[in-house]
């Protein structure tokens, strides 16, 4: 595995303006370097950095919910360690980036491939204890929607209630706990899985690793695995997008709109489907999907299924 070389070179970097400024600057490039290595990009130096580099990384940002002005705060110390290597080819107008427009809504799929999923999930199982851990994750992830924080602290003994439903509670964006009613065999199998690897805090991480490294780790092995959005188009939470897409299928008969060439052709679809209902049929499955993905708004699943609109 290749060294991150950006972070040698944020150390390095002669940045101009007050110390506090300095070490901010320099704290949040480091987010991006982390996050780019993450992702599958492994540019060597800050010369090398380019507007898609600072795309891909302000739409992952997005995807993960970060306010607006924090994004704005990241890509201006980018800029500023970039511009210290004479690097200012940078757009200058956070808008070319998508930043403002809160624009996080598809126009193509951002699921993780089912043939890289299923590759990746068989490598892990069939690897160390440690890689066992990742590939039991990713099942519950795929299978429940999960977020990764989310998938690495489920725990079997909390989340299985004895009715067959799926209570989710640790983890959760905004502390939002949600019960799956009408859990799948699948699904309770993908929390049954991690039972053996669930320590004395509770969750699936090793006892003696901190959630920063496993999480570290786990983007590393899977990406080496070729599960990143350079290699296949879809990070971790291309999983929570597939299971998004399939479960919208299930409730509608129909794709997701972003598995259409355009809005009018998931419109088409959904009117030869439903006739003059097929709007009511959309937004009832809007409205499970967002409970089931751990949304307080229905709108939020345009992020996940595209927009019907335009």
């Amino acid at each position: 595995m290749s060294k991150n070389t950006l972070l040698y070179g944020i150390a390095n970097a002669k940045l101009t303006g007050s110390r506090k400024t300095q070490y901010t600057n320099k704290a949040q490039a480091m987010r991006f370097a982390k996050l780019l290595f993450q992702l599958g990009y492994r540019p060597q130096h800050w010369t090398n950095i380019t507007n898609k580099h600072v795309a891909v990384a302000v739409e992952e940002w997005l995807r993960q919910g970060k306010k607006i002005s924090t994004i704005k705060a990241y890509v201006g110390s980018i800029r500023s360690v970039a511009k210290a290597y004479g690097n200012v080819s940078l757009h200058k107008e956070n808008s070319a980036f998508g930043i403002g427009k809160r624009s996080t809504i598809p126009t193509r799929s951002r699921a993780v491939p089912a043939a890289i999923y299923q590759a990746v999930k068989d490598h892990l199982l069939a690897g160390s204890e440690r890689h066992c851990r990742i590939g039991h994750q990713l099942i519950a992830m795929n299978e429940l929607g999960l977020r990764p924080e989310e998938a690495r602290k489920i725990n079997p003994d909390v989340a299985l209630l004895p009715d067959g439903r799926i209570y989710i509670s640790a983890g959760t964006k905004g502390g939002r706990d949600r019960i799956i009613h009408d859990a799948t065999k699948e699904q309770i199998e993908a929390v049954k899985g991690l039972a053996p690897y669930i320590g004395k805090y509770g969750n699936s991480m090793p006892d003696t690793t901190s959630e920063a490294n496993w999480e570290k780790y786990v983007y590393k092995v899977v990406t080496a695995l070729g599960l990143s959005i350079a290699a296949c188009g879809a990070s971790l939470y291309g999983l929570r997008h597939g299971f998004a897409h399939r479960r919208y299928r299930e409730l509608t008969n129909l794709d997701a709109p972003c598995l259409h060439s355009n809005p009018a052709s998931f419109r088409q679809a959904a009117y030869d489907e439903y006739g003059s209902q097929w709007r009511k049929v959309h937004d009832r499955a809007v409205v499970i999907l967002a409970h089931e993905l751990g949304h307080n708004r229905g709108e939020v699943t345009a992020s996940y299924l595209g927009s019907i609109h335009g």
